[in-house]
C-alpha cells in the first residue's frame, strides 16, 4: 500500500498517505488490498472443491499440508525482496499465498472433527481457545519484535515490512516443520475415486452432494450453521482487510502506528478467547457465537462512525481493543461448534463443505468495499457495511433449536448412517461367501 502510494505521488514529504484522486493500474492505491482478497477469494473458491477431492478420495493430504507449507515459507521468503521496482510483482504474489493459505487451513480443519472425535465436546470445548491464544501470542511476539526494530531503527514502512517478511520465513521454517513433519500423521483416502470421474468433477460432485445431504438430513443443525459461516466468515475476513486501509487512509496513521493497533487487536484476542470458553460453558456454542456477532456488529458500527480522521487516533487503539476481544470470542467459538457439529463419518466432506461456506463469498465484501471507494464514497460506509454480513449471521442462527436438539439430530443421523454402512458391508461380505465355490467356503 506505501510503495503503490509512493509510485503515483500520493504521500506527503513524511511518507504519510494524502487525499489522491490518481490511480495505478486503473485503480486508487487505497483500493490496492481489497483487491488483492477479492482475486484471492474468486480464486479459493473456484479451486476449492479440488482441493477438497485431494483431501477425501487420495491418501495425500499430508503431502499437501506439506507441500502448501513449503510454498509459504519459499513466496514469504522471497517477498523480503518488496522494494519499488518490485511491489506489483510482490502484490500477485501475496494473493496468490493467501490462496495457499486457505489451502493450508483446509488440509488443517479436515483434522479438526477427528481429534474432536478422540477427546470428546468437553475437551474441544477447552482446546479451541487455548488453540486460538497461542495463534496470536505469538502473533503477538512476532509483531512487538518487528515493532520494536522498527522504531530502534526508524525504518520506512518498506524496510519494515522486510524485516517482518525475513522473520516469519524464518519462524515458520521452524514451526510449519515441526508442524507438518513431526506432529500431523498421514492419513488414508476417506473412500476411493468414482469410477470414470477426476479430482476436478469428482470435487464438485461431492460438493453438491454433500449439499443436498445437508438440506434433507440435517436442517436444523448443520444447514444453519454453514449458512451462517457463508456471511459471518465473509464480513470477518473483508474487516481486517478494510481495516488497515482505514487506518492507513482515513486515520494516516503511519505504519509504526498501524503495527501498535493490531498488536493491540492481537493481545486483545487472547482474553476474548478466555472468555468465548466462559460464554460457551455458562450457555452453549449456539449462543455464545450469537452474542458474539451481536457483539462485534455494534463494535464495528461504533468503531465506523467515531473513527473520523486523524483526531480520533486514541480512539482507534480503543476499538482495537474491542475488535480484538471479540475476534478471540468468534474464533474459538466457531472452531469447537465446527468440530463438535460434525458427524464424523462425515467428516472429510464436510470439513470441505466448510472452508468452501468460508471462502465462497469472501470475495464479496471487498468487492463493495472497492467500488465505493473508487466512487468517492467514504471509507466509513464500506466499514459499516459488514456488519451486515454479522446479522445475516445472527439470524440463521436463530433460526437453529434448542442445543440439545441440534446435537440430537447431528449425531443420530451420524450413528444411523455408521450403522447402516456397517450393514451394506456385512451383506456385501454374506453375498462373497455365498457366491463362492463350497469347498473354498469349508477351507
Amino acid at each position: 500500500l506505501y510503495l503503490a502510494s509512493e509510485e503515483v505521488g500520493c504521500l506527503d514529504e513524511e511518507g504519510n498517505s494524502v487525499n489522491c484522486d490518481r490511480k495505478v493500474y486503473g485503480f486508487r492505491p487505497s483500493s490496492l488490498l481489497t483487491n488483492l482478497a477479492v482475486i484471492t477469494g474468486l480464486i479459493a473458491a473456484v479451486l476449492n472443491p479440488i482441493v477438497g477431492a485431494v483431501i477425501d478420495f487420495t491418501d495425500h493430504r499430508h503431502a499437501l499440508g506439506c507441500a502448501v507449507a513449503v510454498a509459504i515459507i519459499l513466496i514469504q521468503a522471497i517477498q523480503t525482496y518488496t522494494v519499488s521496482s518490485t511491489w506489483f510483482a510482490m502484490a500477485i504474489l501475496q494473493a496468490v499465498v493467501g490462496f495457499l493459505f486457505e489451502v493450508f487451513l483446509m488440509v488443517a480443519y479436515a483434522y479438526l472433527p477427528e481429534l474432536a472425535f478422540e477427546v470428546g465436546e468437553e475437551k474441544m470445548k477447552k482446546f479451541s481457545p487455548k488453540f486460538i491464544m497461542s495463534q496470536f501470542f505469538f502473533q503477538s511476539i512476532h509483531l512487538v519484535v518487528v515493532l520494536a526494530i522498527s522504531m530502534a531503527l526508524d525504518t520506512s514502512a518498506a524496510v519494515t515490512a522486510q524485516i517482518s517478511q525475513g522473520l516469519i520465513s524464518v519462524s515458520l521454517c521452524v514451526f510449519f516443520g515441526l508442524s507438518w513433519f513431526k506432529f500431523l500423521p498421514k492419513v488414508k483416502a476417506k473412500r476411493p475415486l468414482p469410477e470414470g470421474k477426476s479430482l476436478y468433477t469428482a470435487g464438485f460432485s461431492q460438493l453438491f452432494q454433500t449439499v443436498k445431504l445437508i438440506n434433507k438430513e440435517y436442517k436444523n443443525s448443520l444447514r444453519p450453521f454453514l449458512l451462517a459461516v457463508l456471511f459471518a466468515e465473509s464480513g470477518t475476513t473483508a474487516f481486517i482487510v478494510c481495516a488497515v486501509t482505514y487506518m492507513n487512509e482515513v486515520i494516516k496513521m503511519t505504519s509504526s502506528e498501524t503495527g501498535v493497533a493490531f498488536l493491540i487487536v492481537l493481545v486483545s484476542i487472547i482474553p476474548g478467547a478466555w472468555f468465548s470458553a466462559f460464554v460457551t460453558t455458562k450457555t452453549n456454542m449456539k449462543n455464545s457465537w450469537r452474542i458474539n456477532l451481536l457483539y462485534y456488529s455494534v463494535a464495528t458500527g461504533i468503531g465506523a462512525w467515531l473513527m473520523k480522521d486523524e483526531s480520533s487516533k486514541i480512539v482507534t487503539y480503543v476499538m482495537a481493543m474491542c475488535w480484538g476481544f471479540g475476534l478471540g470470542w468468534y474464533y474459538s467459538v466457531q472452531t469447537a461448534f465446527f468440530s463438535v457439529l460434525m458427524p464424523q463419518e462425515q467428516a472429510s466432506e464436510m470439513s470441505g463443505l466448510f472452508s468452501f461456506a468460508g471462502i465462497v463469498l469472501s470475495w464479496l465484501p471487498p468487492l463493495v468495499f472497492t467500488a465505493m471507494n473508487e466512487s468517492g464514497i467514504h471509507m466509513r460506509y464500506g466499514t459499516l457495511h459488514l456488519v451486515a454480513y454479522f446479522l445475516i449471521a445472527v439470524v440463521f442462527l436463530s433460526t437453529m433449536p434448542d442445543w440439545e436438539e441440534i446435537l440430537t439430530e447431528s449425531h443420530h443421523k451420524s450413528s444411523e448412517e455408521s450403522n447402516t454402512e456397517k450393514r451394506d458391508e456385512e451383506s456385501q461380505q454374506e453375498e462373497v461367501v455365498e457366491s463362492q465355490p463350497e469347498e473354498v467356503v469349508e477351507s
